[in-house]
C-alpha cells in the first residue's frame, strides 16, 4: 500500500468514528459494507476514484428515485449508505487524493 492509500485509510477512520457514534448495530454493518466495498474499487484504481464516488451516489439516488415512483415517496435522508458514500468522499477529499493529476 503507497503512501496515498494510507492517508485514505487514516482519514476515513475519522470520519467513520464520528459516524459510529449514534449509529445502531445494523447501520454500522450496512456502513461497512458499503465503505469497504468503495475503499476495494478505489483501491484498484485511484485515478478513477472521482467516477467511483459518482458511481456510487447515482446508484443510490436511482433507487431512491425509482421507489418515489412506485409510490413510497421516502424523504431525502442520511442513511448508512449515504453516510459510507459521503465519508469515503470526505476522506478522499481532505488527502487530495487526485492532487498532481492531470483531469483526462
Amino acid at each position: 500500500m503507497d503512501t496515498k492509500q494510507k492517508d485514505i485509510f487514516r482519514r476515513l477512520k475519522g470520519y467513520s468514528h464520528g459516524y459510529y457514534s449514534n449509529a445502531t448495530d445494523e447501520e454500522k454493518r450496512t456502513y461497512d459494507a458499503k465503505v469497504n466495498e468503495l475503499k476495494t474499487k478505489i483501491l484498484a484504481d485511484v485515478n478513477r476514484a472521482p467516477e467511483i464516488i459518482a458511481e456510487a451516489f447515482a446508484t443510490y439516488y436511482a433507487e431512491m428515485y425509482r421507489k418515489q415512483m412506485q409510490g413510497n415517496y421516502a424523504e431525502m435522508k442520511c442513511d448508512a449508505e449515504w453516510k459510507a458514500i459521503d465519508n469515503v468522499l470526505g476522506a478522499l477529499i481532505s488527502v487530495k487524493v487526485l492532487k498532481g493529476i492531470e483531469n483526462k
